[in-house]
C-alpha cells in the first residue's frame, strides 16, 4: 500500500474508535423506521378513504340531482317514431 492509504486507513480507524457507539442503538433506530412506516401508511390509508368517500358523496349528489324526465336510455321518443326498428326489437 501506498502512504496515502496508510494514512487514510490510520485516519479512519482513529475516528472509528472514537465513536461511542449505544448498546441499543439499532433497536432505537428500527422502532423509529417502524413508526415512521406506520405513520406513513396511516396517511395514505386516510387520503384514500377521504377520498372515496368524496367520490360517493359526488356520485349521490349527481345521481340525487337527475330529473326523471331527461333519462337518454329510455327516451320513449324514439320508439314512436316514423323509422323503422331493426329486427327483433319490440
Amino acid at each position: 500500500m501506498s502512504a496515502p492509504e496508510e494514512k487514510l486507513r490510520a485516519a479512519l480507524a482513529d475516528a472509528a474508535e472514537s465513536v461511542n457507539e449505544s448498546p441499543d442503538a439499532y433497536r432505537r433506530a428500527q422502532r423509529y423506521w417502524h413508526r415512521r412506516e406506520w405513520q406513513r401508511r396511516a396517511v395514505m390509508i386516510t387520503i384514500v378513504l377521504f377520498l372515496v368517500g368524496i367520490a360517493c358523496v359526488a356520485g349521490v349528489w349527481a345521481l340525487s340531482g337527475a330529473s326523471p324526465g331527461k333519462h337518454v336510455i329510455f327516451n320513449d321518443q324514439a320508439r314512436h317514431s316514423s323509422s323503422p326498428s331493426p329486427p327483433g326489437t319490440p
